[in-house]
């Protein structure tokens, strides 16, 4: 079940002053365009977002969301839009395309806020669920989906941006759920044992497989992690969490979904 910290809600007023709502007027639109530009380090055209279609997005059942200091300015941005499942349990979900926070403000919890905010209009369009992507060699971007907010990574997709080497998982998160998939209690910390990086270990709790905790520079070893990682979910598991167990280790946990 989702705990109440984790609920949607409208709009949050943070300890730091900052209040986490949805963005609607040009200026702020254009800040959190210049700011999704200046994190993620974009400079192609092809890269790029502009305030006309996020006002777009506004009026048609999307979600432009942010985190705004008493001055104005825009710190953290996320964005969306209404999708439907047209399979075998056909619904309407929430995409989310991307959510971006500023250096001084990592690791405050505002990428929590931002997802709690966006639920909350994702529920106008009658969603009960949303999902993103992630790069799966990216463990703290995994620890924070799966185990921070209680999604469930349940597809994998390779080459999802077209490009080798551009592997996704996609997350789904139940607003309200009592599956134990999508539980942050599901796999507890001090349930998951170290498992060197690159290896498949299972035991009563799932199934585990090392990675490092920061994302490899080496290409064949990002090679064969991205390949392992592909080899279980095509065995039908989920995944349900990602915990550090050394400085340099993270380890993965999945459960047959």
């Amino acid at each position: 079940m989702t705990s109440p910290e984790n609920s949607p809600a409208k709009q949050l007023t943070l300890s730091s002053g900052l209040i986490v709502r949805e963005l609607s007027n040009y200026g702020e639109l254009k800040q959190a365009c210049q700011l999704y530009r200046g994190v993620f380090g974009y400079t192609g055209e092809d890269e790029s977002l502009n305030p006309r279609m996020l006002s777009s997005l506004l009026r048609h059942s999307g979600s432009v969301v942010g985190a705004v200091d008493p001055s104005g300015t825009v710190l953290a941005f996320a964005y969306g839009w209404a999708a439907v499942d047209t399979g075998d349990d056909p619904h309407v979900y929430h995409f989310s395309q991307a959510a971006v926070v500023s250096s001084v403000l990592q690791g405050q919890g505002v990428g929590r806020s931002l997802k709690r905010v966006q639920a909350a209009m994702a529920e106008r369009s009658g969603a009960q669920r949303m999902r993103w992507t992630y790069d799966p060699l990216m463990a703290r971007n995994a620890h924070f989906n799966l185990d921070v907010l209680g999604a469930c990574g349940r597809w994998y997709t390779p080459d999802a941006q077209g490009l080798p080497g551009t592997d996704r998982v996609t997350v789904e998160w139940r607003f309200t759920d009592d599956d134990a998939l999508s539980s942050p209690q599901t796999a507890e910390e001090a349930r998951t044992p170290h498992v060197p990086v690159g290896e498949l270990r299972t035991d009563a709790n799932g199934t585990h497989l090392g990675v490092p905790a920061a994302k490899p520079v080496d290409p064949d070893l990002a090679a064969r992690l991205r390949q392992q990682i592909r080899g279980v979910f095509e065995e039908g598991y989920a995944a349900i969490s990602c915990f550090r167990t050394d400085p340099h280790t993270a380890v993965y946990t999945f459960l047959k979904d």
